[in-house]
């Protein structure tokens, strides 16, 4: 992975007494295969590296060691080199999306949607797309989950038009977000259709979509999108499973578009701000607290009343719900990875244990609101009752009362 690599890379100028010429070598050529593995452009690479024997050869200022200083400085070049701080619109009026087929375009429309009106705005949906039968109800569905108006019409083959009865009929939102269509490649058919339905909706913000999975060909077609309609900001998707992640943030900062936002998997929730020196710093495994605040402010849990905060009044209905809560952060990894600890915790150690606690979930939904409320009723009938229910073993039952006694 990148950032491992990134990270053994800085370690080896850290961890040496006398910090020669020969050690920043070896951690140059540590980065260049790094960079070059994830996609990174060869020409960005050799220019980073020259940029980094150059800042070598440097006085640190007074209080740096030279040490200090080289990592300090390869940090923010290699920051600067996939993009920067890029701060998104807070308050948009109407947003165009543009992407090519299996971006990922119209789940991140829905991503966008819920991310502002957590914000505070309210969002309407459009579903422009008029050649894949699908995306309506896709779209339509997604609104639902992300619980945003939407509008589409499935039997209007004009996309401009469409967007028209779409503004007319959500007038009264703060934003609207309209889901153009994709193609196989951007031809004059799609740039056509694009241009009639950016002149209906006048948006003051056009955003490409683009996976991560096509590394350094991001710079190809976010140029070829930007001179046929002026895209003035990139959303990067599948930045949580691309090994190409790098070359396409890379790619995109050579044409100096901003990448605005990242989606990092499936659900809605997987969606954040893009910002390098924070991306940089958690796959690095050095974590992201600012994500993980972010990502809890979104979290509605049911609060708990002032009688279960009385001391004593934990139970396993309290618990429950804590792993709820828990779970809406995302996997376990993902939190571990913002916290600075996935370095520090074998993979088998946070999948067994993301386990357990779903073993835990799906037993206590077997039990009754009286066991759930006062858990020392639980006998040995009871619990092959639970097990039998829940489809886990009394084994597991016994280990979740166990785990709960501890934690009373």
């Amino acid at each position: 992975m990148l950032g491992e690599k990134l990270r053994a890379a800085l370690e080896k100028v850290k961890s040496v007494t006398f910090l020669s010429d020969e050690t920043i070598e070896e951690a140059i050529r540590e980065i260049q295969r790094a960079l070059i593995a994830s996609d990174v452009d060869v020409n960005l690479v050799f220019n980073l590296s020259n940029e980094i024997r150059a800042l070598a050869k440097r006085k640190p200022p007074a209080g740096m060691t030279r040490k200090e200083y080289i990592i300090k400085n390869t940090y923010e070049l290699l920051s600067n080199l996939l993009g920067g701080s890029n701060e998104a619109p807070q308050k948009p009026k109407r947003i165009l999306l543009l992407g090519l087929f299996g971006q990922g375009k119209t789940t991140t429309a829905a991503k966008l949607a819920r991310w502002y009106k957590n914000r505070g705005l309210s969002v309407g949906l459009i579903c422009a797309d008029v050649h894949r039968p699908a995306s309506h109800e896709q779209l339509m569905q997604l609104a639902k989950q992300a619980d945003v108006e939407f509008y589409g019409n499935k039997d209007e083959k004009d996309a401009a038009k469409i967007v028209e009865e779409g503004l007319r009929v959500l007038k009264k939102k703060d934003l609207i977000i309209v889901d153009s269509a994709g193609r196989s490649a951007l031809d004059e058919k799609l740039i056509d259709e694009i241009k009639k339905v950016k002149q209906v909706l006048q948006p003051d913000q056009i955003w490409l979509v683009l996976s991560a999975d096509i590394g350094q060909l991001a710079k190809t077609q976010a140029k070829a999108f930007h001179d046929a309609v002026s895209v003035n900001g990139i959303i990067i998707t599948k930045m949580d499973g691309s090994a190409k992640a790098g070359g396409a943030l890379a790619a995109c900062a050579e044409t100096n578009a901003s990448v605005y936002f990242i989606g990092t998997g499936e659900k809605l929730a997987d969606f954040e701000q893009f910002d390098a020196s924070r991306y940089l710093s958690r796959i690095m495994g050095y974590g992201d607290l600012q994500a993980l605040l972010e990502k809890a402010k979104e979290i509605k849990v049911e609060e708990l009343s002032p009688e279960q905060l009385l001391e004593g009044s934990f139970n396993l209905k309290v618990f429950y719900k804590q792993l709820e809560a828990t779970k809406k952060l995302g996997p376990l990894s993902k939190v571990a990875e913002m916290l600075g600890l996935k370095a520090a915790l074998p993979k088998e150690e946070l999948e067994l244990t993301e386990e357990k606690l779903n073993t835990f979930k799906v037993i206590m939904d077997s039990m009754t609101e009286q066991e759930l409320t006062s858990p020392d009723i639980i006998n040995s009938s009871r619990i092959k009752r639970i097990a039998r229910g829940s489809g886990k073993s009394e084994a597991n039952v016994r280990e979740l009362l166990r785990h709960y006694r501890k934690m009373e």
